[in-house]
Protein backbone atom coordinates (compact mmCIF):
# COMPACT_ATOMS: atom_id res chain seq x y z
CA UNK A 1 0.00 0.00 0.00
CA UNK A 2 1.38 3.17 -0.81
CA UNK A 3 0.65 7.02 -0.02
CA UNK A 4 1.09 9.99 -2.35
CA UNK A 5 0.86 13.71 -1.54
CA UNK A 6 -1.30 15.28 -3.89
CA UNK A 7 1.34 18.69 -4.86
CA UNK A 8 -0.99 22.26 -4.95
CA UNK A 9 -1.36 23.77 -8.29
CA UNK A 10 0.99 27.30 -8.97
CA UNK A 11 -2.26 28.93 -8.89
CA UNK A 12 -3.26 28.13 -5.71
CA UNK A 13 -2.01 30.06 -2.92
CA UNK A 14 -0.75 28.72 -0.08
CA UNK A 15 -3.05 31.08 2.37
CA UNK A 16 -6.17 30.59 0.20
CA UNK A 17 -5.93 26.68 1.68
CA UNK A 18 -5.99 26.46 5.05
CA UNK A 19 -5.71 22.68 5.86
CA UNK A 20 -5.48 21.14 9.44
CA UNK A 21 -3.47 18.34 8.09
CA UNK A 22 -1.63 17.22 4.41
CA UNK A 23 -3.89 15.82 2.00
CA UNK A 24 -3.34 11.75 1.45
CA UNK A 25 -4.23 9.94 -1.15
CA UNK A 26 -4.29 6.07 -0.99
CA UNK A 27 -3.47 3.72 -4.36
CA UNK A 28 -4.42 0.58 -3.39
CA UNK A 29 -3.38 -0.40 -7.40
CA UNK A 30 -0.12 1.24 -7.49
CA UNK A 31 3.62 0.23 -6.25
CA UNK A 32 6.45 1.73 -5.77
CA UNK A 33 9.57 0.34 -7.44
CA UNK A 34 12.36 -0.22 -5.20
CA UNK A 35 15.49 1.97 -6.26
CA UNK A 36 19.28 2.09 -5.15
CA UNK A 37 20.14 4.14 -2.51
CA UNK A 38 21.55 7.53 -3.26
CA UNK A 39 24.87 6.80 -1.82
CA UNK A 40 25.78 3.77 -4.20
CA UNK A 41 27.47 4.81 -7.63
CA UNK A 42 26.45 4.16 -11.15
CA UNK A 43 26.31 0.85 -12.51
CA UNK A 44 28.84 -0.08 -14.72
CA UNK A 45 26.18 -0.57 -17.22
CA UNK A 46 24.82 2.71 -16.90
CA UNK A 47 28.02 4.50 -16.56
CA UNK A 48 29.33 5.89 -20.20
CA UNK A 49 25.23 5.88 -21.04
CA UNK A 50 23.93 9.03 -22.23
CA UNK A 51 20.38 9.17 -23.55
CA UNK A 52 19.44 9.78 -26.51
CA UNK A 53 16.70 12.75 -26.77
CA UNK A 54 13.64 11.73 -29.05
CA UNK A 55 13.77 14.53 -32.15
CA UNK A 56 11.79 17.25 -32.62
CA UNK A 57 11.30 18.75 -35.64
CA UNK A 58 12.06 22.76 -35.56
CA UNK A 59 8.43 23.36 -36.65
CA UNK A 60 6.74 21.49 -34.24
CA UNK A 61 8.82 22.41 -31.41
CA UNK A 62 8.22 26.00 -31.84
CA UNK A 63 4.30 25.07 -31.72
CA UNK A 64 4.75 23.68 -28.74
CA UNK A 65 6.82 26.48 -27.15
CA UNK A 66 3.46 28.72 -28.71
CA UNK A 67 1.10 26.76 -26.70
CA UNK A 68 2.50 26.10 -24.14
CA UNK A 69 3.41 30.02 -23.66
CA UNK A 70 -0.50 30.21 -23.99
CA UNK A 71 -1.24 27.53 -21.75
CA UNK A 72 0.72 29.73 -19.20
CA UNK A 73 -0.36 32.84 -20.22
CA UNK A 74 -4.30 31.39 -19.71
CA UNK A 75 -3.38 30.33 -16.35
CA UNK A 76 -1.95 33.48 -15.11
CA UNK A 77 -4.89 35.33 -16.49
CA UNK A 78 -7.31 32.84 -14.84
CA UNK A 79 -5.51 33.14 -11.46
CA UNK A 80 -5.41 36.89 -12.03
CA UNK A 81 -9.24 36.75 -12.37
CA UNK A 82 -9.57 34.96 -9.77
CA UNK A 83 -7.92 37.07 -7.37
CA UNK A 84 -9.57 40.24 -8.88
CA UNK A 85 -12.83 38.41 -7.64
CA UNK A 86 -12.03 37.73 -4.39
CA UNK A 87 -10.40 41.42 -3.92
CA UNK A 88 -13.60 42.94 -5.30
CA UNK A 89 -15.98 40.94 -3.34
CA UNK A 90 -13.84 42.51 -0.40
CA UNK A 91 -14.02 45.89 -1.88
CA UNK A 92 -17.96 45.56 -2.06
CA UNK A 93 -18.35 44.23 0.88
CA UNK A 94 -16.05 47.20 2.52
CA UNK A 95 -15.95 50.02 0.32
CA UNK A 96 -19.01 52.73 0.38
CA UNK A 97 -21.50 53.37 -2.30
CA UNK A 98 -19.26 56.49 -3.20
CA UNK A 99 -16.03 54.35 -4.00
CA UNK A 100 -18.07 52.25 -5.98
CA UNK A 101 -19.34 54.99 -8.36
CA UNK A 102 -15.95 56.46 -8.60
CA UNK A 103 -14.33 53.10 -9.41
CA UNK A 104 -17.01 52.24 -11.79
CA UNK A 105 -16.75 56.34 -13.71
CA UNK A 106 -12.58 54.93 -13.76
CA UNK A 107 -13.65 52.03 -15.04
CA UNK A 108 -15.72 53.43 -17.83
CA UNK A 109 -12.53 55.94 -18.46
CA UNK A 110 -10.39 53.10 -19.04
CA UNK A 111 -13.07 51.23 -21.28
CA UNK A 112 -13.18 54.50 -23.70
CA UNK A 113 -9.67 54.83 -23.77
CA UNK A 114 -9.53 50.69 -24.72
CA UNK A 115 -11.80 51.24 -27.65
CA UNK A 116 -9.58 53.89 -28.99
CA UNK A 117 -6.99 52.24 -29.01
CA UNK A 118 -8.38 49.56 -30.47
CA UNK A 119 -9.65 51.72 -33.19
CA UNK A 120 -6.21 53.25 -34.05
CA UNK A 121 -4.88 49.78 -34.59
CA UNK A 122 -7.95 48.64 -36.45
CA UNK A 123 -6.88 51.67 -38.46
CA UNK A 124 -3.18 50.93 -38.84
CA UNK A 125 -3.96 46.73 -39.82
CA UNK A 126 -6.88 47.91 -42.83
CA UNK A 127 -3.87 50.18 -43.83
CA UNK A 128 -1.17 47.97 -43.88
CA UNK A 129 -3.38 45.35 -45.55
CA UNK A 130 -4.56 47.73 -48.13
CA UNK A 131 -0.76 48.38 -49.03
CA UNK A 132 -0.12 44.70 -49.30
CA UNK A 133 -3.21 43.82 -51.22
CA UNK A 134 -1.76 46.40 -53.61
CA UNK A 135 1.37 45.39 -53.77
CA UNK A 136 0.13 42.02 -54.42
CA UNK A 137 -1.82 42.89 -57.26
CA UNK A 138 0.86 44.88 -59.06
CA UNK A 139 2.97 41.93 -58.84
CA UNK A 140 0.75 39.86 -60.47
CA UNK A 141 0.01 42.45 -63.49
CA UNK A 142 3.78 42.13 -63.51
CA UNK A 143 3.63 38.31 -63.90
CA UNK A 144 0.39 38.30 -66.07
CA UNK A 145 2.39 40.80 -68.25
CA UNK A 146 5.56 39.04 -68.82
CA UNK A 147 3.38 35.91 -69.29
CA UNK A 148 2.44 37.57 -72.36
CA UNK A 149 5.46 38.57 -73.51
CA UNK A 150 6.57 35.13 -72.61
CA UNK A 151 3.96 34.07 -74.87
CA UNK A 152 4.29 36.20 -77.55
CA UNK A 153 8.13 35.52 -78.32
CA UNK A 154 7.19 31.86 -78.58
CA UNK A 155 4.94 32.28 -81.15
CA UNK A 156 7.06 34.60 -83.23
CA UNK A 157 9.44 31.43 -82.80
CA UNK A 158 7.14 29.25 -84.20
CA UNK A 159 6.16 31.68 -86.95
CA UNK A 160 9.39 31.62 -87.94
CA UNK A 161 10.31 28.04 -87.74
CA UNK A 162 7.36 27.20 -89.90
CA UNK A 163 7.84 30.10 -92.34
CA UNK A 164 11.25 28.61 -93.06
CA UNK A 165 9.92 25.42 -92.93
CA UNK A 166 7.49 26.17 -95.82
CA UNK A 167 10.19 27.89 -97.53
CA UNK A 168 12.52 24.69 -97.57
CA UNK A 169 8.91 22.64 -98.31
CA UNK A 170 9.16 24.23 -101.96
CA UNK A 171 12.49 22.02 -103.02
CA UNK A 172 10.88 19.12 -101.24
CA UNK A 173 10.19 16.13 -103.59
CA UNK A 174 6.38 15.48 -103.62
CA UNK A 175 3.93 13.86 -106.03
CA UNK A 176 3.49 16.01 -108.60
CA UNK A 177 7.28 16.81 -109.43
CA UNK A 178 8.56 13.67 -108.92
CA UNK A 179 9.33 12.85 -112.66
CA UNK A 180 10.85 15.88 -113.17
CA UNK A 181 13.18 15.54 -109.86
CA UNK A 182 13.81 12.12 -111.49
CA UNK A 183 14.81 13.31 -114.63
CA UNK A 184 17.09 15.71 -113.45
CA UNK A 185 19.20 13.33 -111.20
CA UNK A 186 19.14 10.81 -114.25
CA UNK A 187 20.93 14.31 -116.30
CA UNK A 188 22.89 15.51 -113.54
CA UNK A 189 24.73 12.70 -111.88
CA UNK A 190 26.28 13.33 -108.58
CA UNK A 191 29.30 10.96 -106.91
CA UNK A 192 30.89 11.08 -103.32
CA UNK A 193 33.61 9.21 -103.77
CA UNK A 194 37.07 10.65 -103.92
CA UNK A 195 40.91 9.82 -103.38
CA UNK A 196 43.41 12.41 -101.72
CA UNK A 197 47.07 12.43 -103.56
CA UNK A 198 49.99 12.58 -101.56
CA UNK A 199 50.27 16.53 -102.25
CA UNK A 200 46.98 16.43 -101.06
CA UNK A 201 44.63 17.17 -104.10
CA UNK A 202 41.75 15.66 -104.42
CA UNK A 203 40.24 14.34 -106.78
CA UNK A 204 36.69 13.61 -107.29
CA UNK A 205 35.06 10.32 -109.40
CA UNK A 206 32.63 12.09 -110.34
CA UNK A 207 30.61 15.04 -110.13
CA UNK A 208 30.26 16.09 -106.47
CA UNK A 209 27.27 17.71 -105.05
CA UNK A 210 28.20 21.48 -104.63
CA UNK A 211 28.09 21.39 -100.98
CA UNK A 212 29.71 18.07 -100.30
CA UNK A 213 32.67 19.36 -102.45
CA UNK A 214 32.91 22.39 -100.09
CA UNK A 215 32.58 20.91 -96.92
CA UNK A 216 35.44 18.17 -97.91
CA UNK A 217 37.22 20.75 -99.46
CA UNK A 218 37.39 22.98 -96.12
CA UNK A 219 38.21 20.16 -93.93
CA UNK A 220 41.02 19.18 -95.81
CA UNK A 221 42.43 22.96 -95.27
CA UNK A 222 41.47 22.53 -91.59
CA UNK A 223 43.68 19.46 -91.59
CA UNK A 224 46.62 21.09 -93.33
CA UNK A 225 46.59 24.19 -90.66
CA UNK A 226 46.99 21.23 -87.69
Amino acid sequence: MAFVLNKCFRCVRAADVRLAVPVITQLRWKKIPRRKPKWLPTAPSKLYRIPEHPYVPPDEKELILELLDEYNRKIESLRKLFQAEVKQKDVDEGNTLEQQKKDEAEFRLLLEENKKENEKIRAIREETLERIFQEKQLQLLQLEEDRKLEEQRIKERVEDIVKKEKEKSASYINYDNLDTAVEQAMDNPVNVNFAITPDGNVIWEGKPPPDYEENVNKRISENRKL
